[in-house]
């Protein structure tokens, strides 16, 4: 099961099928993509603080091991261990710009996939907010401070949850 933490901007949007379109879902976990092209990663996620810091890091790496034949050696190391410790934490990273750009977390979802992620979390979401929506709530968001959690298609929370430990996965 893969999980994705879902964030929502705090403009307000004219209508729920709107609000819906402007979320953003961030997966946790490695990103394979920042992995393969991280700055290419970094400019389709508008990340430009972290563009610069990634060139700047990389910059400095390689000034750091010079020009000769074993400082290029060296530097391809130590490039291709920055590179991957970025796809660790790329989509941490991402979540920490879209913090940054005025986003707010507005709820976990977890699926076999994107799409099942997706599915879950608004078969849990778009219902509370249409309540909200309907009671005329002046944020829109149901109730203040709670974060939805979506769980796979036909299951329910407490439904074969597993044992973590001596206690039970809540």
């Amino acid at each position: 099961m893969t999980v994705y933490s879902i964030y929502e901007p705090q403009s307000q949007a004219p209508d729920l099928a709107a609000r819906a379109e402007r979320l953003a879902f961030v997966k946790e976990g490695f990103s394979w993509p920042a992995l393969l092209i991280p700055a290419f990663w970094l400019i389709y996620q508008r990340m430009w603080i972290e563009l610069g810091v990634f060139i700047a890091i990389l910059a400095g790496l390689s000034w750091a091991f010079g020009v000769d034949s074993q400082g290029q050696a060296l530097f391809g190391w130590a490039a291709s261990a920055l590179i991957l410790l970025f796809a660790f934490e790329a989509n941490d990273l991402r979540a920490a710009a879209l913090e940054r750009r005025g986003y707010r977390l507005a709820g976990l979802a977890m699926g076999r996939g994107r799409d099942a992620a997706e599915r879950g979390f608004f078969e849990s979401w778009l219902p509370q907010q249409t309540r909200a929506w309907e009671t005329g709530a002046a944020s829109g968001d149901g109730e203040r401070g709670s974060v939805p959690m979506s769980y796979p298609a036909g299951r329910t929370r407490g439904e074969g949850d597993e044992v973590i430990g001596s206690f039970p996965g809540a």
